[in-house]
């Protein structure tokens, strides 16, 4: 049976409109890895991507769910989505054993892993994290065409 990895920034229903703060479910298949640190795109307005070495969060990359259309006509693949999660301090090991403990599973599990859910109204017995993520950011998406 196929797994899931859910998110969601938006700690309202207002903010449950788009990719970016709502709640966005990736295959389980997408997950390309993940790192210590927090990545920043084109710092400084160098062009240059930087890996910083926070203590209190990992960088992790999907496949893109959505394609884009270029100007050739052509549909590629696109750069990844890029999400960091918070975690406790020097905590990073522990939450990637964790994701990866949940993506390889046993038969039981309910196939639905809980990245961080940043929603305050989150139904009672609904966990914010099931790896013990304790905050969301997420740095790039692939949005929907116009």
């Amino acid at each position: 049976m196929k797994k899931f990895l859910y998110f969601r920034v938006g700690t309202a229903a207002a903010s449950e409109v788009d990719e970016a703060t709502g709640s966005n479910v990736y295959p389980v298949e997408n997950f390309m890895g993940a790192f210590s640190g927090t990545y920043t795109l084109n710092s400084g307005g160098s062009g240059d991507d930087v890996i910083t070495d926070d203590d209190n969060a990992i960088t992790v990359f999907l496949k893109p769910i959505r394609k884009t259309q270029t100007d050739e006509g052509q549909v590629n693949d696109a750069d990844p989505d890029i999400v960091v999660l918070a975690c406790a301090q020097y905590g990073q090991k522990a939450l990637i054993r964790k994701l990866l403990s949940k993506v390889n599973g046993g038969p039981h599990d309910d196939n639905f892993i809980t990245l961080y859910d940043g929603y305050t109204n989150i139904a009672a017995g609904e966990p914010t994290s099931d790896i013990g993520a304790t905050g969301i950011t997420v740095l790039q998406q692939e949005l929907a065409a116009d």
